[in-house]
């Protein structure tokens, strides 16, 4: 009995060591981080589109938490702006995490006025990605926006936050980016801005794409997903 009871005891303290191996390799024990990519290498200039690159300032980049970012306005003229923001994650943890710009907007002053979806060719396959319309009063917007990673596009919040758990779980790498485009809408016809805005997200999203690869933040290209991808990019 006695020789029993020592040896439960040996199996449950084996055990107990075990899971706490296992739990601090899960926390600190994740894959490297692939190379960070290089978001000023994607196009400047496209389809009569010109862009500017833009800093923040130090406070909004701590907010943020990512490990690269890119701020760029694209002008066509004097009427004509889209912004993109790209935000890149080598790996998620409590001060380096993407946010859902539902969340973000409110605090920073706009409100949501539309929360909805929009089909866009992206990868070479069509995807709902999703949009939003804000307002802070003066100004209405009008957004796209996605999360991509190895897995490739992923338009849900809650779906990117498993995939960052299963990433986790499985000590696969978690590299991850949020990309976001807008277009102002005030003074100009919803239908027509909302076009604008997607015929030149899709032509950008391919070099887009193609940078973040090389960080394991969006899925590795094929033969099948190149051809798909020369046949639909659209000239903006």
């Amino acid at each position: 009995m006695e020789t029993m009871s020592r040896l439960n005891y040996i199996i449950v303290i084996g055990l107990l060591a075990a899971l706490i191996a296992y739990t601090y390799a899960l926390r600190y024990g994740n894959a490297a981080p692939p190379p960070t990519p290089s978001l000023a290498s994607i196009p400047e200039e496209l389809g009569g589109w010109v862009g500017t690159s833009v800093g923040a300032d130090s406070e909004t980049l701590k907010l943020i938490g990512a490990d690269e970012t890119l701020f760029r306005t694209y002008r066509r003229g004097p009427e004509h702006t889209v912004w993109l923001y790209i935000g890149y994650f080598a790996r998620q943890h409590e001060n380096s995490q993407i946010h859902s710009p539902k969340h973000c907007y409110p605090g920073s002053g706009w409100d949501i006025v539309e929360e909805g979806s929009t089909n866009l060719v992206l990868a070479g396959a069509g995807v709902a990605v999703k949009h939003l319309v804000i307002s802070n009063g003066a100004e209405q917007q009008y957004v796209l926006y996605w999360f991509t990673g190895a897995g490739g596009i992923i338009t849900n919040e809650f779906a990117l936050k498993w995939n960052q758990m299963k990433n986790s779980l499985l000590r696969r790498p978690q590299a991850a980016a949020f990309v976001r485009f807008s277009i102002e809408l005030t003074g100009k016809t919803r239908a027509a801005a909302q076009d604008e805005l997607v015929r030149f997200t899709e032509a950008l999203a391919p070099h887009i794409e193609k940078v973040l690869r090389s960080s394991g933040a969006a899925p590795a290209e094929t033969p099948s997903a190149r051809r798909a991808d020369a046949s639909s990019e659209r000239t903006p």
